[in-house]
């Protein structure tokens, strides 16, 4: 293999100092506004409790916790040993609270993900290409929208099995529909852009001009739609988890609230339901602030270089 030239190397180098510098830009822009950045700061706590949580939590999430003589420690209220409580069985709700932030937020983001991929494969195929190819995913988009969302994904976990990453999966496959229509209408206007038809008629690929033209105009659309996506299967998840289709053995918030409504101290335990139920309002929060920020500031800044 030969050894790339010094203009390459130039080249290359020149190509890495634009991307830290267009990076650098890009995340002093997201902080200049204080709201989107104090969430951010929530979000940054939020993910490092998911990825170091269980290392921190002071007991395991399924040990019960016995008092000097022995007994189990049923519903006892926070005190310096157990901060948030025990449950009916004797479990340290922090500990399990720490543990079920990383199962809730990997089903938010992979979710999320899910639901905008295939909104983004439909919406800007059908966008870009039009004609039938339009007509016959807008129909699909159509029959999707169709489909009841909770009761479907019952239907489908109940006959496939109980599982984390079926449940997923079934969420994501079912909340795509309603980017993919905002997706079409946003490329059938960038389409018509004096870049993207300079583009077309130079004899640029489709797949090129999707990916390096409509794409890039369509980021504070996506980051939306992610936001959105991540918080709804957050929520649909804890649904799910409520109802007693999620898999009772991973200890996501869903589930604590759960194990929380059937032991019947829902109301007297506030140390067991009111963490879990405020942790996933805070997560649903958090990443609809951040896309919601992230869409604002960036039309701000568009609107700013077209003046």
């Amino acid at each position: 293999m030969s050894q790339p030239t010094r203009s390459e190397s130039l080249v290359q180098r020149l190509r890495n100092h634009f991307l830290f510098e267009n990076l650098r830009d890009g995340l002093r822009l997201f902080l200049s506004d204080r709201l989107t950045a104090v969430f951010l700061g929530v979000l940054v706590v939020l993910v490092f409790l998911a990825a170091v949580g269980p290392a921190l939590a002071p007991y395991e999430y399924d040990a019960v916790q016995r008092s000097e003589d022995g007994e189990m420690m049923r519903l006892a209220q926070p005190s310096a040993d157990h901060l948030l409580g025990t449950t009916n069985r004797g479990h340290d709700v922090l500990s399990r609270l720490l543990y079920g932030a990383q199962p809730t937020l990997l089903t938010g983001f992979l979710g999320g993900t899910i639901i905008v991929s295939i909104g983004l494969i439909i919406g800007v195929t059908a966008g870009y290409f039009g004609g039938r190819v339009d007509s016959l995913l807008m129909r699909i988009t159509d029959f999707a929208y169709g489909v009841p969302l909770i009761p479907t994904a019952i239907v489908v976990v109940a006959y496939f099995g109980i599982g984390f990453w079926s449940s997923i999966l079934i969420i994501g496959f079912l909340l795509w529909r309603g980017n993919a229509r905002v997706f079409r209408s946003q490329v059938l206007q960038i389409k018509e852009r004096e870049h993207v038809k300079a583009a077309q008629m130079l004899g640029a690929s489709n797949l090129y001009v999707m990916v390096r033209h409509i794409l890039p105009n369509m980021g504070g659309m996506i980051v939306l739609f992610l936001a959105l996506g991540t918080g709804l299967t957050i929520l649909i998840s804890a649904s799910l988890a409520f109802l007693g289709f999620m898999n009772p053995f991973i200890p996501s918030w869903g589930i604590m609230l759960r194990n929380a409504y059937q032991s019947g101290y829902v109301s007297s335990a506030w140390w067991w339901t009111l963490p879990a139920g405020g942790a996933i309002s805070l997560a649903v929060l958090t990443v609809f602030m951040l896309g919601r920020g992230y869409e604002r500031i960036t039309q701000t800044n568009v609107d700013q270089v077209q003046a």
